[in-house]
C-alpha cells in the first residue's frame, strides 16, 4: 500500500514536471518566434517607401494628429473613433509614432494568439505567432496608420477572454467592435449563437453596451440622436452615393487567398472545415463533446466566415463603398491563424515524433516564404523597397516645385491627397477662413455656387481627384473659373498624370 501510494505521488510529480517543462518550452519558443517576426517587421519598416494602405493610411494619421484641435473628430466614424483615440498620444510625435502603434499592436495580437492557443491546450501554440505574424495580409499591412491592426488586437483579446471563461469581460470588449471598425457589427452578430449555446444569454444586453454608450454620447454632443446611423460612412454612401466604388466577381476574395491567408493557411482552413464536419456528425451520433472543437464550431468559424461572406456579398453587389479591398482581412487574420492551428493540433495528435518535428520546420519555412510572396515584397536578400510609394509621387513633387517656383505656395491648395496635408502640416479641418487646403470634393460644380477662394491652386491627379473627388478631367475643365496652368505627364501611365489649375476672378 505504501509503495503504491509513493508510486502514485511519483507519477503525479513526474506529470507536473513534464507539464511545467512543456509550458516553459512553449514560452521560450514563443519568445523566439515573436523576435523572428519582429525582425522581419523592422526590415519592412526600414525598407518601405511609404505606408501600406495608400492615402487611407495618411488620412487616419491626420484624424489623430488634428483631433486635439477638433474634438469632434473623436466621434467621426470615417476616422474610426477607437483608432483615433488610441493614436491620439502617438500622433503628435509624427507618422513614425503611429507606425509604431500598429507595430506593437500587431506583435501584441500575435502574442495573445499564442496565449489563446495555450488556454485551449493546442499543441505547439507558439506556432500561432508565425501563422498570424507571417500571414501575407498582415505582413503587407502592419506598417501603416490603418485601423485593421488594432481591430485584430481587440478581436483576439475578446477570444482570449472567452476561452479564459471571463465571459462578462469578453462580451464587454466585444460591445466596442462597431466603434473599432464598421464591420464590427458583423462580428458582434456572429458571436450571438455562441453566447446562447454556451448558456451566456443573460449577458446578451451587455453585448451592445459600448456602442449604445457611444451613440448616446455622440447624440448628446452633436444634437443628432441618430448620429451613429447617419454618420456611418458606408450607410451614408448608400444614402448619398457620390461615387461608384464598383463591384466584382463573386469569388474575388476566394481568388485572392494567396494575398490574404496564403496557400498554407488556406489548406489548413479546409482541413479544419473537414474536421469540424466530422465532429458535427459525431455529435449528432451523441458522441462526447470536445471543448476545442466546440470553440472552433461555435466561435472561430462563425467569426471568420461571417466576415468573409459579408465582404463577398458587399463587393459582389457593389454596395457600402467596398472597393473590393483585401486588407480588411487583417481584422480576422488572428481567427484564421487559430483555426489553422486547430487543424495542425489534430494532425499532430497522431504523435509521430519525427513527422511532428518536420511539420514544425515546414510550417515556419513555408510561412516565411509565403509572407513575402503573398505581400508582394522582395525577400531581404533581394533589392527593392518592401512597400513601394505612390507611383505618381514624382509628378506630385514636380507640381509642388512648380507652385514653389511660381510663388503660388501662399495660395490655398485644393487636392485629394491626404499625404500632402501630412507632408505640408496642413489642418484639413481648419475653419474656411484659416484653411490652407481643401479637398477636391469641396468644389461645387454648380454655376455660381463655387465658394473656393480666388487664386486657389488645384492639384488634380488622375487617380484620387478623379476617383475620390470625384472630379473627372472633363468636369474640371468645364469650370470656367479654373484655368489649367501646368501639366505633368507620367512616364509610367496616364493614370498618374498631374495637372494644376488656378482659380481666376471672373469679370
Amino acid at each position: 500500500m505504501i509503495n503504491a501510494g509513493v508510486s502514485r505521488h511519483f507519477l503525479y510529480f513526474r506529470f507536473m514536471l513534464n507539464a511545467i517543462s512543456k509550458v516553459q518550452k512553449n514560452s521560450n519558443a514563443a519568445i523566439l518566434a515573436l523576435l523572428a517576426v519582429a525582425v522581419t517587421y523592422l526590415w519592412v519598416w526600414f525598407m518601405a517607401d511609404a505606408p501600406a494602405g495608400g492615402q487611407d493610411s495618411w488620412n487616419h494619421y491626420l484624424y489623430a494628429r488634428w483631433a486635439p484641435h477638433h474634438p469632434k473628430l473623436l466621434l467621426d466614424q470615417w476616422g474610426k473613433p477607437f483608432f483615433t483615440l488610441v493614436a491620439l498620444p502617438f500622433a503628435p510625435f509624427g507618422l513614425n509614432s503611429v507606425y509604431f502603434l500598429n507595430f506593437i499592436s500587431t506583435l501584441g495580437t500575435a502574442w495573445i494568439c499564442y496565449l489563446t492557443g495555450r488556454k485551449l491546450s493546442l499543441r505547439n501554440p507558439w506556432l500561432l505567432i508565425i501563422l498570424f505574424g507571417w500571414q501575407p495580409i498582415v505582413f503587407a499591412n502592419f506598417h501603416s496608420s490603418l485601423t485593421e491592426p488594432t481591430n485584430a488586437l481587440i478581436l483576439v483579446l475578446m477570444c482570449y477572454l472567452f476561452v479564459s471563461h471571463k465571459i462578462k469581460s469578453a462580451i464587454f470588449v466585444a460591445s466596442f467592435l462597431p466603434l473599432v471598425r464598421s464591420e464590427g457589427m458583423i462580428l458582434l452578430l456572429a458571436i450571438i449563437p455562441f453566447i446562447f449555446i454556451r448558456g451566456y444569454w443573460k449577458y446578451l444586453p451587455l453585448l451592445f453596451s459600448g456602442t449604445a454608450v457611444f451613440a448616446i454620447f455622440a447624440g448628446f454632443v452633436s444634437g443628432d440622436w441618430k448620429y451613429f446611423y447617419h454618420n456611418n460612412p458606408y450607410i451614408r454612401h448608400e444614402l448619398v452615393g457620390r461615387f461608384d466604388p464598383g463591384s466584382g466577381a463573386l469569388f474575388h476574395y476566394v481568388n485572392s487567398q494567396r494575398e490574404i491567408t496564403g496557400v498554407l493557411i488556406t489548406l489548413l482552413l479546409i482541413v479544419a472545415l473537414v474536421l469540424t464536419a466530422i465532429y458535427v456528425k459525431q455529435r449528432i451520433n451523441k458522441k462526447t463533446p470536445n471543448e476545442i472543437s466546440q470553440y472552433v464550431l461555435w466561435l472561430f468559424l462563425p467569426l471568420f466566415f461571417s466576415f468573409f461572406i459579408a465582404h463577398t456579398v458587399i463587393w459582389y453587389t457593389g454596395t457600402m463603398g467596398s472597393h473590393g479591398l483585401i486588407r480588411v482581412f487583417v481584422v480576422v487574420a488572428p481567427i484564421a491563424a487559430i483555426i489553422a492551428q486547430f487543424a495542425l493540433h489534430r494532425l499532430m495528435s497522431f504523435n509521430i515524433k519525427k513527422m511532428n518535428q518536420m511539420m514544425k520546420i515546414v510550417i515556419i519555412a513555408a510561412s516565411f516564404f509565403i509572407a513575402f510572396s503573398g505581400a508582394h515584397m522582395p525577400y531581404p536578400w533581394q533589392k527593392g523597397p518592401s512597400i513601394e510609394g505612390f507611383p505618381g509621387q514624382s509628378n506630385v513633387d514636380s507640381a509642388l516645385n512648380y507652385i514653389q517656383h511660381n510663388h503660388l505656395n501662399n495660395k490655398v491648395l485644393v487636392h485629394q491627397l491626404p499625404a500632402l496635408d501630412v507632408q505640408l502640416n496642413f489642418d484639413p479641418w481648419a475653419t474656411a477662413e484659416n484653411a490652407k487646403s481643401f479637398y477636391v470634393w469641396s468644389i461645387d460644380t454648380h454655376e455660381g455656387k463655387d465658394w473656393m477662394p480666388d487664386s486657389c491652386v488645384v492639384l488634380w491627379d488622375n487617380v484620387h481627384a478623379r476617383r475620390d473627388g470625384p472630379m473627372p478631367l472633363h468636369v474640371m475643365r468645364s469650370l470656367k473659373q479654373y484655368k489649367e496652368i501646368a501639366y505633368f505627364p507620367s512616364k509610367l501611365d496616364t493614370l498618374y498624370d498631374v495637372r494644376l489649375f488656378l482659380k481666376v476672378p471672373q469679370k
